[in-house]
C-alpha cells in the first residue's frame, strides 16, 4: 500500500481518546497483514506482535499513540442542537462550521453551530467561544437525538484527505496515527528472520488525556528498548519558533536528559550511515509524549524519540509531507536492522 493510501486508511479511522476500540474490526483487517498477532488490552492499547521465530529474542517496543482529539456529546437542547465538551486538547479556534461525524447509534453528519456574527453583542465578537458554547446541527429533533446521539456520544472531524502540491498531505488524525503508518512501513519492508529481536507495536491509548495508558502496555511486554514515534510541531508559514522543526528535513529526533543517550544517539549514527535525512530538537527535561512514561516504566526502558514534523496541529486539517514519513520508516527500518540483525552485540 502507498504511503497517502495507508494514512488515509489508518487516519480515517475513529479513534477519539477513550473510543479508541470503535473501529477495532477495520483496523485489524488494515494492519494483521504486516504482523502475526494482535492484541487489546484493558487500558485501550492496540498490541501488535511481529515475532523473529527465535526463542529468548529481544524485544522492541515502537509505541505511536493511536487516539486523537475530539468531542463529546453532554446534552440536547430543545431544538434538538448537540452540545458538546472537549476530549483532549481540540483546537477551538477552528471549530466554528467544521464538518463533524457524530458517532451515534449510527454515524450521523453535522456542522458546528456559532452565533453569528451579525447577532454578536457586547465583546462576543472579540473573544474566542468556547467548545462548551458551540452546538452541533445534525438536523435531528430533540426526541431524534436522544435516541441516536445520546449523553456520552463522541464526535470527531470528518475524514476527508488532500493531496497538495509539493508532496503535502492533509487532514484529520495525523496526530498521532501518521506515526503509526510510517511504523507500519517499516515493518513491512524487514525480512524477521535475519533479525534477533521481537516487535511490539504499540498503538496506544489515551495520550490526548495523560500518558499513563502506555505503561500498561509496557509491565505486561516487559520490552528491553523503545523507540516512541510522535508528532512535533513543523515551523510555521510565516514564523520560526525555537523547537520546532523543518517540514521537509525528515524525522526530528529529540534530545533530553531523560531519553536514552546510547539509544539515541544510535538513531542519529544510523541516519548519518544510511544517509537519511534527520534533524535534532532538544527537550530539556522533557518531551510531552509517551517516552516521558516509558523511560520509568517496567523497571525502566532505554527509550528514545523519533517525530515527524506537522503543521495545525489537533485540527480537521493537519498537513504533512509524505517525504517525512517514508524517511521515518526508513529509518526505523534501519534502526533495527543495525540494532538487532544478526552478528556480535546485534550489529550485521
Amino acid at each position: 500500500m502507498q504511503t497517502k493510501e495507508l494514512l488515509a486508511a489508518l487516519c480515517g479511522k475513529m479513534s477519539v481518546v477513550g473510543f479508541e476500540s470503535y473501529d477495532e474490526k477495520a483496523l485489524s483487517a488494515l494492519i494483521d497483514p504486516y504482523l502475526d498477532e494482535h492484541e487489546y488490552d484493558a487500558a485501550g492499547n492496540h498490541i501488535f506482535i511481529r515475532r523473529c521465530g527465535k526463542p529468548e529474542a529481544k524485544r522492541l517496543f515502537l509505541d505511536a499513540h493511536y487516539d486523537e482529539v475530539g468531542l463529546m456529546v453532554k446534552g440536547i437542547t430543545k431544538e434538538g442542537y448537540l452540545r458538546v465538551c472537549g476530549q483532549g486538547g481540540v483546537d477551538a479556534r477552528i471549530l466554528p462550521a467544521a464538518e463533524v461525524v457524530v458517532y451515534g447509534r449510527e454515524r450521523l453528519p453535522g456542522i458546528v453551530l456559532t452565533k453569528p456574527r451579525e447577532l454578536m453583542t457586547g465583546d462576543e465578537s472579540g473573544r474566542l467561544t468556547p467548545v462548551t458554547e458551540l452546538l452541533i446541527d445534525t438536523g435531528l429533533t430533540k426526541e431524534e437525538a436522544e435516541k441516536a446521539a445520546p449523553i456520552g456520544t463522541p464526535v470527531g472531524f470528518e475524514p476527508v484527505y488532500t493531496e497538495l502540491a509539493g508532496g503535502f498531505f492533509a487532514g484529520k488524525g495525523f496526530d498521532n496515527k501518521c506515526s503509526a503508518a510510517a511504523v507500519i512501513l517499516a515493518v513491512s519492508q524487514l525480512e524477521m528472520s535475519a533479525l534477533e529481536c521481537d516487535l511490539y507495536v504499540s498503538l496506544s491509548a489515551r495520550e490526548e488525556v495523560g500518558h499513563r495508558a502506555v505503561s500498561t502496555a509496557a509491565f505486561r511486554i516487559r520490552p528491553d528498548a523503545a523507540l516512541v514515534l510522535d508528532v512535533t510541531f513543523g515551523y510555521a508559514p510565516e514564523g520560526k519558533k525555537p523547537g520546532d522543526s523543518e517540514m521537509q528535513g525528515g524525522p526530528a529526533v529529540s534530545i533530553s536528559a531523560i531519553l536514552d543517550k546510547a539509544l539515541t544517539d544510535f538513531v542519529v549514527e544510523t541516519a548519518e550511515i544510511e544517509k537519511i535525512p534527520v534533524q535534532t530538537v532538544v527537550e530539556a527535561t522533557g518531551t510531552g509524549t509517551h517516552a516521558d512514561e516509558l523511560v520509568y516504566a517496567a523497571g525502566g526502558i532505554p527509550t528514545a524519540l523519533i517525530g515527524i514534523p506537522i503543521w495545525f496541529m489537533h485540527t480537521a486539517n493537519e498537513i504533512l509531507n509524505l517525504e517525512d514519513v517514508e524517511h521515518t520508516a526508513r529509518l526505523i527500518a534501519a534502526v533495527i536492522r543495525r540494532r538487532y540483525g544478526r552478528g556480535v552485540d546485534g550489529k550485521e
